[in-house]
């Protein structure tokens, strides 16, 4: 492999994606669209050439064939590491627990990252996601924000068929915390809870996109989701929605729930 060849190809990529969108370009015309002078187009472009990428015809640069497929390949390559940064703590939390995550997938999906000024905005993208779903699947391995369960409990009760897998001690919580809440959710039929200790990070299905979260480990609060309506995505949610799923104890199976007075009045309907 020529490193120093595909060093040079990144660094005048560029050149190679403004040719590409507009077909043909002169000297001065790639000095307005990359913001750069005569001196350094003209590096640029005698480099190119020299690598066989661009030629010139009538004044103007063109890429060769060679070239076409240089600018697509320099553009995805580009466009996958940018995706790659952005979800890098969800793709940590995948790898922590052996989950096959294909970041191309997420390509062009929504990220959403918590701001100093503004810890809230990725629970804000996720909740306004659940005002738009008539279904709710999911993986989470943290407890709802405070501030949102009553949104989501009279979503469940309006109708919102919901079914997701916690882990216990979160499901626990849910239930002695607020056992009313939980009791009106359960009684509406329309809310299954599953549980699951070992959960990679946080996974929603609605009807039009999937998400994917990682929690802050100091706040709790989810600090990056992303989320698209990506066929190839949803395929893959879905996977991994199954796997967990077939691994996981529905509620009233699970012992080491089974005994907590808050379940016993859910299921006696007291």
């Amino acid at each position: 492999m020529d490193t120093e060849r595909l060093i040079e190809l990144i660094r005048r990529a560029p050149v190679l994606e403004a040719l590409a969108d507009k077909g043909t370009m002169d000297r001065r015309e790639l000095e307005q669209h990359l913001s750069v002078s005569k001196s350094t187009v003209h590096r640029f472009t005698h480099s190119l050439r020299e690598s066989d990428l661009i030629e010139r015809s009538g004044g103007e640069f063109v890429l060769t064939a060679l070239g076409e497929v240089a600018a697509a390949e320099a553009t995805a390559f580009g466009t996958t590491i940018e995706t790659a940064w952005e979800l890098a703590p969800i793709l940590e939390g995948a790898k922590a627990h052996g989950v096959d995550f294909d970041v191309t997938v997420f390509t062009g999906a929504t990220v959403t990252t918590a701001a100093p000024g503004n810890p809230y905005r990725p629970v804000n993208r996720f909740m306004s996601l659940v005002s738009e779903t008539d279904t709710l699947r999911g993986l989470d391995p943290t407890t709802i924000n405070p501030l949102h369960l009553d949104d989501i409990q009279n979503r469940i009760v309006d109708g919102m068929e919901t079914d997701a897998v916690f882990p216990t001690a979160v499901v626990k919580e849910l239930l002695t915390s607020n056992p009313e809440r939980a009791k009106k959710a359960f009684e509406s039929g329309n809310l299954t809870l599953r549980v699951h200790d070992d959960l990679p990070f946080g996974l929603t299905i609605c009807d039009d996109r999937v998400g994917v979260g990682i929690y802050s480990t100091e706040t709790g609060l989810l600090r990056t989701y992303a989320d698209t309506d990506a066929p190839a995505a949803r395929k893959w949610a879905e996977g991994v929605y199954a796997d967990y799923h077939e691994e996981a104890t529905e509620l009233v199976e699970h012992a080491g729930l089974s005994q907590l007075p808050p379940l016993q009045a859910l299921e006696d309907g007291s």
